[in-house]
């Protein structure tokens, strides 16, 4: 075994679990091919890299990492379909009246990087999770990318303002890659042939709103996104809902959608504030409810 990878783990650890891990490599890679090789190298390094950052399963870090991450890849499927609701439908228009000119290749580039970011989420939640995750941020990344030519015409002062607009959808698309591999959320779909089945009903429902948007302002928020954030909820299931069990794992679900409203400017800084505070008080309501249950004992 290469003795760099040893040395990405954190010294305690090496020390006393660096011949094992030695072991089990070579165990793994005995008569393997370059592939495998590469494979079994890569899943070391992340394993050393959760176990600098305090994510691995048995850090409380990877614990709120997983209980995180379904509701960022709902999220991040919800932040697609809610721009590909809007853009797709115009951008169609556009190329088909010859009047998109030069902004053609970046809608283009910036739905593609939507379809790409709405699919990988889809896939991620139905089990194919780390090329569904990777697939999800390379689409978001692309979409951002996208926006990037418009902003460099804009003066320092406005590119800094959406500095944040361009990272929160990569950000929170990268989160669930923290997420330890023994905790990741099961599966929706039992196949290949169910995971692609999923992406097809969500590209089918994405293509159903954009024929029935509707025209008032006031619809575009909860139509164009609470709509497919409570399809991707309840692809995410009952049971990550049921893992929220602490105040500071209600607040780490509830991350991914406070930055994404607060840094798209849906919402404000007050508003971002009273969700927080009402997630608080939620919280502390559930935990005294549980303390005053039919089990705790009567201090009387």
């Amino acid at each position: 075994m290469n003795p760099v990878l040893l040395r990405l783990y954190p010294p305690g650890f090496r020390r006393a679990f660096g011949s094992e891990v030695a072991e089990a490599y070579r165990e793994a890679t005995e008569g393997a091919g370059p592939r495998a090789r590469l494979r079994e190298a890569a899943d070391i390094a992340a394993h050393a890299l959760r176990l600098r950052l305090g994510i691995g399963s048995a850090h409380p870090g990877g614990r709120l990492s997983a209980g995180a991450a379904p509701f960022a890849l709902a999220v991040t499927a919800a932040y697609a379909a809610f721009n590909l609701i809007g853009t797709v439908g115009d951008w169609y228009v556009m190329r088909t009246a010859g009047a998109a000119g030069d902004a053609a290749p970046l809608v283009t580039l910036m739905n593609g990087g939507y379809l790409l970011s709405l699919l990988g989420a889809v896939a991620a939640l139905a089990g194919r999770y780390v090329p569904g995750v990777l697939t999800a941020t390379a689409g978001a990344a692309a979409a951002s990318a996208g926006f990037l030519l418009p902003i460099l015409h804009l003066s320092p002062e406005l590119r800094w303002d959406l500095v944040g607009f361009l990272l929160a959808p990569v950000l929170v698309a990268a989160l669930p890659l923290a997420c330890p591999p023994d905790l990741r959320p099961a599966g929706r779909a039992r196949s290949g042939a169910g995971a692609l089945a999923l992406m097809a009903w969500a590209v089918l429902l994405v293509g159903a709103m954009v024929v029935t948007d509707p025209l008032g302002i006031g619809l575009v928020l909860p139509w164009r996104f609470g709509v497919p954030l409570a399809a991707a909820l309840i692809l995410v299931g009952r049971e990550a809902f049921a893992g929220i069990r602490s105040t500071v794992a209600l607040a780490f679900a509830a991350a991914p959608l406070l930055v994404t409203l607060y840094f798209s400017g849906w919402v404000g800084t007050e508003d971002v504030l009273t969700v927080a505070g009402a997630v608080t008080v939620t919280a502390v309501a559930l935990r005294i409810r549980r303390g005053n249950g039919p089990d705790t004992p009567n201090p009387a």
